[in-house]
């Protein structure tokens, strides 16, 4: 069975979901790609988003995907609007508090 990755950072101690709708997330060259349903959180992102803290949620999620992806540090300001546009549709998609993964 897979280890859970945490949807906002990547980390692999997933502890709580975010029920969410299914979105669109992007349309690149013809191919869609879909956020489809509930978001998994680790316990740093659970905090963050529990504390309102969206800039600090994006931050650690930019700083993660560039600590195991360095080669992208050329793309980080792109990354860095892309990260917050996931987020702010997952935020409009969120149709229920956190539950404790168990």
């Amino acid at each position: 069975m897979a280890t859970a990755l945490c949807d906002f950072c990547s980390e692999p101690s997933v502890v709580f979901r975010y029920p969410a709708q299914s979105f669109i997330a992007y349309v690149a060259v013809g191919v869609a790609g879909e956020s489809v349903g509930d978001w998994a959180a680790c316990k740093t992102c659970h905090e963050l988003i529990k504390a309102g803290d969206r800039p600090g949620l994006s931050e650690r999620s930019v700083r993660t995907l560039l600590e195991k992806h360095p080669e992208m540090q050329n793309a980080e300001a792109e990354l860095r609007e892309q990260i917050a546009d996931f987020h702010r549709m997952f935020f409009a998609n969120q149709v229920g508090a956190a539950m404790p993964v168990v």
